[in-house]
């Protein structure tokens, strides 16, 4: 590879984050907050750096291994450079840990009470969230240039698949349309909020990470804090950041029939409802209100299937079974082209259609058609051939996580394997109680810092850097 190459492109990867880090300053200046120098300084160093790195490479096209090891890169970066303004109010592992759980939309957090912070440090946790939503889609707006095969290779190889030709033509306009999508419902969620009588600065912090499926609160009580009405409406948000942003610009354009037809979004509605359904039978039983046990019982079936995080009642406090659900629930995640993280509804359903394909053929002769569709289409070798590598590399990732935060940690499985699954697919619940998350050792911090930013980027990527051949010149 040429690192002249790699050196342009993060360099001004870089001078776009450092705009990104310096929106926090109005907010701290608005509340007349010390934070200033700290969001001046952290973006002035992105801006110098990024600047020289731009100036020392070059600015030759870049190969797929160049783009794709400069967007890792610029993942790792972004986390460190984002964690400067957290420092002074955590130690530098714990300030890794949020930034990185903020910019892959992770709803894990090293705080027990956020509250305490000041406007423009909550503010930082949930913009950077915002931006995570839809991955590193502003990378490829302000940094690679064209719109060929290069940029459609890295684009879907980020977490965030969609078919862009059914948006535009060109990949760089379908990404602004799904921004301006993006826009619109946060927008429409802030006001929304507002008339619920939440306050101005909690709803502009809240649709930030409840559209990006984030979870981070202003408050250690998440959504519990606030009225019925609001969580009622948050459900509806974090169920629509579960759905493939395509089909959402596609239904606000009046055309709701793909939305419909969509398998992907059936079988995402239908785990919805099973999962609200099997828990709110439970809460019935444990004497809950009917209307409570309905609100909490969408609230965290929303929550744990759109990776959001946000939560309404103790994930244990209820049965061993219907935490093994969740734990289903948080490794399938949402919709592709969605902010959700997870392996994606379709690729489970992917999976299930190669099953049925695969036993119906027992029954049939062998000159017979038997190939696995999904809503009409033939799946190709191709794309079975990377659900099944997906799935075999999540399934790994998670197993060795597993096992290394248990060999240092004395914790119980279920907490180990309901952390790693979480950072993995970005999602938020962790079966400890927070005093004693805040308390892991650096290792097992360490260990799911990688794992989320691996499931950020659907794991293919970051391990792709491990290949010697990627690493040699062109």
């Amino acid at each position: 590879m040429r690192a002249s190459v790699i050196s342009q492109i993060i360099g001004r990867f870089l001078q776009v984050f450092a705009v990104v880090i310096a929106a926090p300053v109005a907010v701290a200046m608005y509340y007349g907050e010390a934070t200033v120098q700290s969001f001046l300084f952290a973006s002035a160093s992105a801006m110098v750096v990024g600047m020289f790195l731009s100036y020392v490479g070059s600015s030759s096209e870049p190969t797929t291994s160049e783009a794709l090891y400069a967007t890792v890169m610029g993942w790792f970066i972004a986390v460190f450079v984002g964690a400067i303004p957290l420092l002074g109010y955590m130690t530098m592992m714990n300030a890794v840990f949020e930034a990185t759980a903020g910019l892959t939309t992770t709803g894990i957090s090293m705080l027990l009470a956020p509250e305490v912070l000041p406007k423009s440090i909550l503010f930082w946790r949930a913009f950077m969230q915002w931006v995570g939503g839809l991955g590193i889609l502003t990378f490829f707006i302000a940094v690679i240039r064209e719109s060929g095969g290069i940029s459609r290779r890295l684009f879907s190889a980020e977490a965030h698949k969609t078919d862009p030709g059914s948006i535009r033509p060109s990949l760089k306009k379908s990404i602004i349309e799904l921004w301006r999508v993006y826009g619109f419902l946060t927008m429409l969620i802030i006001g929304i909020y507002i008339g619920l009588g939440m306050s101005v600065f909690n709803s502009f912090a809240h649709a930030f990470t409840a559209i990006s499926t984030g979870g981070f609160s202003t408050v250690g009580a998440s959504m519990a804090a606030f009225s019925a009405q609001v969580q009622a409406a948050t459900v509806l948000f974090m169920f629509v950041g579960g759905v493939n942003f395509v089909l959402l610009y596609r239904f606000l354009r009046a055309d709701v029939r793909p939305l419909w037809e969509n398998s992907e979004f059936k079988l995402y509605t239908l785990i919805f409802l099973v999962i609200t359904g099997i828990m709110g039978i439970e809460l019935l039983g444990k004497g809950m209100a009917p209307a409570s046990a309905l609100l909490n019982s969408s609230f965290t079936s929303a929550s744990v299937l759109s990776s959001t995080g946000f939560a309404t009642v103790g994930v244990t406090s209820l049965s061993v079974a219907l935490q093994a659900l969740f734990l289903g629930g948080m490794f399938v995640g949402g919709s592709l082209g969605s902010t959700a993280g997870g392996i994606k509804i379709f690729r489970l359903k992917a999976m299930f259609e190669l099953v049925k394909t695969r036993v119906k053929g027992y029954s049939l002769p062998e000159t017979a058609i038997n190939e696995a569709k999904i809503d009409g289409e033939i799946l190709s070798g191709s794309v079975v051939r990377t659900i099944s590598v997906l799935f075999f590399v999540w399934i790994s990732v998670i197993f060795v996580a597993t096992l290394g935060v248990l060999a240092v940690e004395d914790v119980s499985f279920m907490a180990a394997l309901s952390g790693t699954i979480s950072a993995a697919g970005n999602m938020g619940p962790v079966y400890m109680a927070g005093e004693n998350m805040v308390a892991l050792s650096p290792v097992t911090k360490s260990i799911w810092v990688v794992v989320m930013l691996a499931g950020r980027l659907e794991m293919l990527p970051l391990l792709a850097l491990f290949n010697k051949r990627i690493l040699k010149n062109k």
